[in-house]
């Protein structure tokens, strides 16, 4: 029922085009794509993010200071910070690597709502649902405010208060009532620094966390991980809050809007960027398939190769075969399994992929 209710007032939240605005609009952000060979270890080092390019980093030069009245024109000796984003094909994951110049490093003084910190703040929307995902201004009163947090607050999109770097606490403050998204196996963190308390220096934070469309109060049983699918777009946007001597310094935010830590709207367009060519074959075999219907033995094949492609041959392993590029197949025999060839050429040559056993069918 809870989820029924997110779901109304999410929907209502998206215009009658399907896309609700964004913040920065006409302006996207690219999010870079691992080779599966080349994921990133989170030791806190930078070496595995080499391989990245200079136009999937985010500077300073992007941020504005949202509360304090600097705009734009933000003093790099004071804060200077990039950030890089990347993901997986196949991993529900985000990867980010945070690093971080400040004059003053504050993070030794406790403070129960957690803010008298230096903080890296990221919200993300993984199926651009859109909407305010912390506080709803329909519910109201004592009450009310308990409803809000466990039936709404972070439920369809997430916010995450990452200390920088953390003194004495854990390493995040989930704003939202789901407390356990900052744990493996939905989340890690490591961080690279060498300042004490009030001094300058450099951090280097590199984490990975998990969007999910729908993250409940009570763990992650009924939750839904967003699935991540390349050349899609999601929410997503940061803000750095900084703090000298306990006093907030400034609130510089990619968005331009404070809105973007509690309103999804309020995010930046971030697409899941494919593969670059350098790291793909020239030529290679790929593909998925889908049993339609498993009583009449029917299976949907899609050729998912890499390169210019201009002939197929499918080998079903029942003694039949197929041109076609994306084949629907009936078995005609009974069985259960069968070992499906994919023979591809193009001008780059030839390739094979078989799959044992995977196509199962009765």
């Amino acid at each position: 029922m809870k989820k029924m209710f997110i779901s109304a007032l999410v929907f209502s939240c998206v215009s009658t085009s399907g896309v609700y605005a964004l913040s920065r609009p006409g302006m996207e952000f690219k999010i870079f794509q691992f080779p599966h060979d080349r994921i990133p270890r989170i030791d806190g080092k930078t070496d595995d993010w080499a391989i990245v390019p200079a136009e999937y980093s985010y500077g300073t030069d992007q941020l504005d200071d949202t509360e304090d009245g600097h705009g734009t024109n933000i003093d790099r000796k004071d804060l200077d910070v990039k950030v890089t984003v990347g993901w997986v094909k196949g991993m529900n994951r985000l990867y980010f690597l945070y690093e971080a110049y400040d004059d003053f490093w504050d993070f030794e003084r406790f403070n129960p709502n957690g803010y008298l910190n230096d903080i890296f703040e990221i919200a993300v929307d993984g199926d651009l649902s859109g909407g305010p995902f912390i506080t709803n201004e329909y519910i109201t009163g004592t009450k009310g405010k308990i409803a809000n947090h466990f039936a709404f607050s972070g439920v369809h999109a997430q916010n995450y208060h990452i200390f920088t770097p953390p003194q004495n606490n854990a390493w995040v403050l989930v704003w939202g009532c789901q407390p356990w998204i900052s744990e493996l196996p939905w989340s890690n963190y490591a961080y690279s620094y060498n300042f004490r308390q009030g001094e300058s220096g450099k951090l280097v934070l590199e984490c990975w966390i998990t969007p999910f469309d729908y993250t409940p109060y009570d763990g992650p049983e009924r939750a839904v991980e967003s699935r991540l699918v390349e050349n899609s777009l999601i929410g997503l946007s940061w803000s750095i809050l900084d703090f000298d001597g306990g006093k907030r310094d400034g609130h510089y935010n990619l968005a331009h809007n404070v809105k973007m830590v509690s309103d999804a709207s309020y995010l930046c367009a971030f697409r899941l960027m494919p593969l670059e060519d350098r790291f793909k074959k020239p030529i290679e075999a790929r593909w998925t398939f889908k049993v339609v219907d498993m009583d009449r033995r029917l299976v949907a094949f899609n050729d998912e190769s890499i390169g210019t492609i201009t002939s197929w041959l499918w080998t079903f392993g029942d003694g039949t075969t197929s041109t076609e590029r994306n084949p629907i197949h009936e078995f005609t025999k009974p069985g259960i399994y069968y070992v499906v060839y994919l023979d591809v050429e193009g001008p780059a040559g030839k390739s094979r992929t078989a799959k044992y056993w995977d196509v199962m069918v009765k």
